[in-house]
């Protein structure tokens, strides 16, 4: 089992992750509608979707959405938000197949990077490709690896609700680690999360034969310019060409 299918899947991850901040999501897909001013009968794809908190937003603004995530306890909970114009669905971003288009599809708070094998994540881009509609566009939201390396903090110990997690990040030329030691009173667990380090110039690779221009480069959800230095996200709007 891959470390993102076991992870993902722990009580542990929804622990420690809990407390996803909600009103940094709205600010963005505020920031995005604002830009793009898309019409009530837009379709949107939220790949990686996790809980669904910014599909849940999404779908508050009026637009049907359908969300996608292999993971099955994170679904579970995003599902008690469907409705008529809101989908969630198990689905692997590497090998998925839909028998719609979408105007956009969107890869947030870093929901990439996660395979061993580099062609795993062009075969994603392919497949965001073959779901978007022409003049439909793809937002990746991704950490900024050069900031993220230089700033690495390298041990943190966090408590919630009396369980120890021992945070300890490392990386090389191609992955960021993060090893999470866990202790729960007598029981001790140990997990890593693993995600490739990408810059601006990789996404651009992936996406090269796919008829999927690059169009804006920004570097936080206020959506300002991106800055290879001092940037906390690198999101990336490519276009859908015909």
């Amino acid at each position: 089992m891959k470390w993102f299918e076991s992870w993902f899947n722990s009580k542990y991850y929804h622990i420690l992750y809990q407390k996803r901040d909600h009103s940094e999501a709205a600010l963005f897909i505020d920031n995005i509608l604002k830009t793009f001013q898309p019409g009530k009968n837009t379709k949107f794809l939220d790949l990686g979707c996790g809980s669904g908190r910014h599909s849940i937003y999404l779908n508050q603004k009026g637009f049907h959405v359908d969300g996608f995530d292999l993971s099955k306890k994170s679904l579970e909970e995003a599902k008690k938000k469907e409705n008529n114009k809101l989908k969630f669905y198990q689905k692997d971003m590497r090998n998925f197949t839909v028998n719609k288009k979408y105007d956009f599809v969107l890869n947030l708070f870093t929901s990439f990077g996660y395979f061993e094998n580099d062609s795993d994540n062009k075969n994603v881009f392919k497949n965001i490709s073959k779901s978007l509609k022409t003049n439909g566009y793809c937002i990746i939201d991704f950490f900024n690896t050069e900031k993220v390396v230089n700033q690495i903090q390298k041990n943190e110990i966090k408590k919630i609700n009396n369980i120890i997690f021992n945070i300890h990040k490392t990386y090389d030329e191609n992955f960021i680690y993060k090893k999470i030691s866990i202790t729960d009173k007598k029981n001790k667990y140990n997990f890593t999360e693993k995600v490739r380090l990408i810059n601006k110039q990789k996404f651009i690779n992936y996406a090269s034969g796919l008829n999927m221009d690059l169009e804006f480069s920004f570097g936080d959800y206020n959506l300002a310019k991106y800055n290879t230095e001092l940037s906390d996200r690198l999101i990336l709007i490519f276009k859908k060409t015909a």
